[in-house]
């Protein structure tokens, strides 16, 4: 009998884990014709559709998540008539909490609820085997008379029986590599399916360091736990983090979700010595309206979330990603730009807006009625009003997401933001003042180039009129060549014109012997072969402390900070 499991993830960057831990599960305990294949929801669904048939598979599964569920209905439609005699398999999150819904619209033949390594590996050997479904925990399915039969939940998979999940490695490039040290949440967020879960369930620390040293070995790029609460345990925490110092590759870079509440003094001081870029911690906020954490079951305080994100800010050391959510129980509009700005205050790295979803199964969806919430019906489920925000609201908000994600969190406007929202009301005032003013321009749903967002930052400090726009410009202009160097000049930047010619740029960075002291001996070895790795910028102002006097910024593009700005020097005309 042969298996195919199949993901269809949200990007060609990212990789499924869970199609990989059934596969190996699978074949650690016996069945040897089982694979799986990954696509993109961007795929056309007729070469999905085609690859799988041209396997001839027994058995298909898929992996559902809210991202994908749509597609596959549709692929599931086509397989079902094409491969009439495969079994269709459906698990994951958006299929475990409503698999009787699921099997009455989806052309499938079983739905695999929660944990799926024991469930699919026991329904795959039965269908082998021929030795029927009593034993196989965790499967909802038609019996004969179209009846559907709900097994007993399935147990909970212990982590250390968990192998490891890529065994093809050395045949993957320029993706995320998805990793699990843990399962479950010690929190019981009511928007989120983790809540569901009891308990907190730990791999053998032994086995996490083992299978993290072959991504060190491999020098990946980047590790992302998919942990709910990676410091749900500070001991295991930072016995991982020491580990990855200790045998950091200078190349590999780890990802986390932490919980702030649970941020010691021991992690912080762990973090504190890592390397410029090895770590990146994602910390939900969600709101800073005390009573709005309170209806959704979530604690903390906003205070002490602050101080530790401000301590590990200050590490310079550690991309740190802090998210809010849009949407939440007894949050009105201006409650919601509290939060914004209070945040935004803080300046993380990055700054995720995102929308509060209704998931099957989360507390949340009970709790909808009672905050007046309504939501699409199909997914993501995303809200649409609820008794505090109106969907004029949500529109609103959709415009400083899209802001956000624009200006703060491509990082290309650091310098400019930073001078732009000291001369307006808020960070939230300042970003719907910039989506108007995009949208007055590009008739709402334009698409706009890079130049465009350029632009639309100047007119808006133009429409703020308390602002010295000569030089501002240099301060936009500042933020441009920060990321790239200038290959010409576009409409919004010829009013600040680099007064050194090209074979000047060039003469000074080979000869000058001020320059090669800023660079260093080891950047200057092979400047000349570099030249387009280099520029160097008289500007009318230091943009460090807006002192008005003639410098020159000397820009190296070869090293970068956090947020991708290359380094950069101050030298005096």
């Amino acid at each position: 009998m042969k298996i195919l499991l199949c993901a269809l993830n949200a990007k060609f960057i990212h990789t499924n884990i869970a199609v990989r831990f059934i596969t190996e599960y699978c074949r650690h305990r016996g069945i040897n014709d089982i694979g799986f294949k990954e696509y993109t929801i961007n795929n056309m669904e007729e070469d999905i559709i085609e690859d799988i048939y041209m396997q001839r598979p027994d058995v298909v599964s898929f992996s559902c998540y809210i991202w994908n569920i749509t597609m596959i209905k549709r692929i599931c439609s086509v397989i079902r008539s094409i491969l009439p005699e495969a079994v269709i398999v459906l698990g994951g999150p958006e299929v475990s909490y409503n698999p009787r819904k699921v099997l009455a619209d989806v052309s499938c033949d079983y739905v695999i609820s929660g944990e799926g390594e024991q469930s699919s590996f026991d329904l795959y050997s039965s269908l082998e085997n021929k030795t029927g479904l009593s034993y196989v925990r965790g499967i909802s399915y038609k019996n004969e008379s179209a009846e559907i039969i709900s097994t007993a939940p399935a147990l909970p998979v212990g982590l250390a029986d968990l192998p490891f999940a890529y065994s093809d490695i050395d045949t993957i490039e320029n993706k995320i590599f998805y990793y699990e040290a843990s399962r479950g949440c010690p929190f019981r967020c009511q928007y989120c399916l983790s809540s569901i879960e009891k308990g907190v369930r730990f791999a053998p620390i032994e086995k996490v360091k083992k299978e993290l040293q072959i991504f060190l070995s491999k020098g990946v790029r980047q590790v992302k736990f998919v942990d709910r609460t990676f410091n749900a345990n500070n001991s295991f925490a930072l016995e991982i983090m020491n580990y990855i110092i200790e045998n950091d590759n200078k190349i590999t870079n780890f990802h986390f979700e932490a919980a702030a509440d649970l941020l010691t003094d021991s992690f912080l001081q762990v973090l504190k010595t890592a390397r410029k870029g090895l770590f990146q911690l994602e910390i939900g906020v969600q709101s800073t309206n005390a009573s709005t954490l309170m209806a959704v079951s979530r604690t903390g305080s906003f205070e002490k979330l602050s101080e530790r994100v401000n301590r590990i800010l200050s590490f310079d050391n550690t991309h740190v990603h802090l998210d809010l959510i849009a949407g939440l129980p007894l949050e009105d509009f201006k409650s919601f730009r509290k939060s914004f700005n209070d945040v935004y205050r803080l300046r993380p790295h990055q700054l995720q807006l995102g929308f509060l979803k209704i998931l099957h199964g989360s507390g949340m969806e009970e709790m909808a009625g009672k905050y007046g919430i309504i939501y699409h019906d199909y997914p993501p489920y995303e809200v649409l009003s609820t008794d505090c925000l109106s969907y004029d609201d949500i529109i609103s908000l959709r415009v400083c997401e899209e802001m956000t994600e624009l200006y703060y969190n491509s990082s290309r406007f650091c310098f400019s933001l930073e001078y732009l929202c000291n001369h307006t009301e808020s960070p939230f005032d300042m970003f719907m003042l910039l989506g108007k003013i995009k949208n007055e321009n590009t008739n709402g749903n334009a698409a706009h180039n890079k130049n465009d967002a350029y632009r639309f930052m100047l007119m808006a400090a133009q429409r703020l009129g308390n602002i010295d726009m000569n030089l501002f410009k240099w301060i936009v202009k500042l933020d441009y060549i920060l990321h790239e160097r200038p290959k010409g000049t576009p409409d919004w930047m010829k009013d600040c014109i680099n007064l050194l010619h090209t074979h000047q740029i060039n003469d000074l960075l080979i000869n000058d012997s001020h320059v090669h002291t800023l660079l260093g001996d080891s950047e200057c070895e092979n400047i000349k072969r570099d030249l387009d790795k280099f520029y160097i910028e008289e500007m009318p102002f230091n943009p460090y402390t807006g002192e008005k006097k003639n410098v020159r910024i000397v820009i190296n593009y070869k090293n970068r900070d956090l947020l991708g700005h290359a380094q950069s020097f101050l030298m005096n005309v």
